[in-house]
């Protein structure tokens, strides 16, 4: 038994399972002790401080800051603590360890930042003073007062430590004991396991080696009625069973091969008279054969132009056959790549084809493209100028004064525009990169809201627009991504103030409802006719093409706020009519739900 290597194995693991364990709920209970002493002894410490809460008004205490020094002095000496008062400004005026005049100024210890902003600031590091770990608390006892000063009593964190050292030797012997007694039970539960697995091993050995007569005999596995007695049983029944099913795999290799390879698409296998003999589930859905099509020929089922020389290609090459089949369903047009392979069966010669829908994979080749011809035009237009400008440039007309800035100011608004355009592009592509990824946190949207108009202030002014703002009371707390919030915002409002006509109006409008916040960005610009509204949202899509081009637009700012929208799990929504303006309406999840009918 104990020269299996198995043997060893199991005990070994079990070993290292139990004194791990061991280890660690030694370690949580040292761990969780210290830490309910560090807090017993915090709080002992900040009762002293309020017991000495008098002292930061030492002006006040009879004798002055000589008798504040007298009673810190007292308390030290009676609690073996270290007692400081600390100004106002951040000065030591009395220390019961060290001379108060020789020590920097405590204005920036944590504790002492803490106090001053919360009442009482704790810290646990290494005196500089003293040169030793010190466990700090302090007392801002009148925050209201400038004057006052600050209490903090210290204690040597070494006081936790030895305190804390007095549970390890029961801790140690502890889990020694119980160590022990789990490995003596573990050579007794391991040994009844690798003896009986050791003797399956040897008869899965003979059985491999096709000496099918070798059986387990486990004397106590019918009274044990467990997995391993399990195992023995079917290893024994494997032995009768083995020479049979392996005759059987033998002839069905063939077949079986053909058709597992196309289990995952649909799959259709038919017979020397193009029968069908089997079909699966896809196949039907994509062929849209009827449940009793088994022993039909293929070609009356389905006429798809190209299917019949696919087969026959099979079946005159060794090597599969492949090409694409355009379908017309129900629904709509389908495209499908398919591949036949020829098979064996008995005598006859069968052949097997695995069809995958690529409709969708086609739809967005076209898509891409698209996007990519979109993208050389609004490159290609700008370049053009950029290049007809700096052609007659080089021609002479630099040396024209009356020309040649205006010139130069075309092409700068030109590498403006294709930079816009790139940087645009930059950005969503990381967003369709990170979609699903931006994190969600707790914002305060109004504040987000507020600042974005600012920005555009200027702009605004500059074209005499009203940009008014309809904020609910209250903060509304949203969860979002600041960042992305950011762009949607800037992206909104200015698109519009692009197409909002001079001295006209844009609203920004935002309500907290009881599950979610609705931001509504209203100008009462040129509108947006109903036949656009579905691909406003769509890169490079444009209304009116010389008017985006005039004010400056790329084609992209929308796209990119409906995917950062629908990034951060928000809707957004259009209502727009020609000549009377837009709204855009962006609706995002509460951190906190308000409950219905709250205030």
């Amino acid at each position: 038994m104990f020269r299996s290597r198995f043997f060893w194995k199991l005990f070994l693991s079990h070993a290292f399972v139990i004194l791990l364990t061991l280890a660690t709920i030694g370690l949580l209970v040292f761990q969780q002790y210290r830490s309910s002493l560090r807090g017993q002894l915090e709080s002992s410490l900040r009762d002293q401080c309020i017991a000495l809460a008098d002292l930061s008004r030492h002006d006040r205490v009879d004798g002055g800051l000589e008798g504040a020094r007298k009673r810190s002095e007292q308390v030290a000496r009676a609690t073996n603590h270290r007692v400081t008062l600390i100004g106002a400004g951040g000065e030591v005026l009395v220390d019961t360890v060290a001379e108060a005049a020789t020590m920097e100024n405590h204005a920036d210890r944590p504790e002492v930042r803490l106090a001053r902003e919360q009442g009482f600031g704790s810290d646990v590091r290494s005196s500089d003073t003293v040169g030793a770990d010190y466990l700090y608390v302090a007392h801002a006892p009148f925050p209201n007062d400038p004057t006052a000063s600050i209490v903090r009593v210290a204690m040597p964190t070494q006081l936790v430590d030895e305190e804390a050292g007095l549970i390890t030797p029961l801790l140690f012997a502890g889990g020694g004991i119980a160590a022990l007694l789990a490995l003596v039970a573990g050579v007794y539960l391991v040994q009844r396991i690798s003896l009986p697995l050791d003797r399956m091993r040897q008869v899965a050995a003979a059985l491999t080696a096709g000496d099918y007569s070798a059986r387990v005999h486990l004397t106590r596995a019918p009274r044990r009625g467990d997995e391993l007695g399990e195992m023995a049983s079917a290893l024994n029944r494997l032995g009768f069973d083995m020479r049979q099913r392996v005759a059987d795999l033998t002839a069905g290799q063939e077949r079986l091969r053909a058709m597992v390879a196309g289990m995952v698409e649909g799959v259709v296998a038919v017979d020397e008279e193009d029968c069908i003999t089997f079909s699966n589930h896809a196949a039907r859905a994509l062929l849209e054969l009827p449940p009793d099509a088994g022993r039909i020929p293929l070609g009356d089922l389905v006429k798809v132009r190209g299917l019949d020389a696919l087969m026959d290609g099979a079946r005159m090459s060794d090597r599969s056959a492949q090409c694409e089949l355009e379908m017309s369903t129900t629904d709509e047009d389908a495209i499908v790549r398919a591949q036949a392979h020829r098979f064996q069966d008995g005598a006859e010669m069968g052949v097997v084809v695995v069809m995958q829908d690529v409709s969708e994979l086609r739809r967005l080749e076209r898509i891409r493209r698209d996007f990519v011809a979109n993208v050389s035009h609004e490159l290609k237009t700008p370049l053009t100028s950029i290049r007809g400008y700096v052609e007659t440039l080089l021609d002479g007309a630099i040396d024209d004064d009356e020309h040649n800035v205006r010139f130069l100011e075309k092409i700068e608004k030109n590498v403006l525009r294709l930079n816009h355009l790139v940087t645009d592009l930059l950005s969503l592509a990381r967003i369709e990169t990170q979609a699903g990824m931006l994190s969600r946190q707790t914002i305060d949207l109004r504040a987000v809201v507020e600042e974005a108009v600012r920005r555009h202030e200027v702009t605004a002014q500059a074209r005499e627009l009203t940009l008014a703002l309809d904020i609910c009371a209250g903060g509304v707390r949203i969860l979002g991504d600041p960042e992305a919030l950011t762009q949607i915002i800037d992206n909104l409002v200015d698109n519009a103030l692009k197409y909002t006509p001079d001295t006209g109006t844009v609203t920004i409008r935002l309500r907290r409802g009881d599950t979610h916040a609705t931001l509504e960005v209203m100008d009462d610009g040129v509108g947006i006719p109903q036949e656009d509204q579905a691909r406003i949202f769509e890169r490079f899509y444009r209304v009116d093409k010389a008017r985006s081009r005039a004010v400056g637009g790329t084609g992209l700012g929308l796209s990119i706020v409906k995917h950062l929208v629908h990034a951060i799990q928000g809707t957004i929504e259009l209502e727009s009519e020609p000549g009377e303006g837009s709204t855009f309406r962006v609706q995002l999840e509460l951190a906190e739900p308000t409950a219905p009918g709250a205030g």
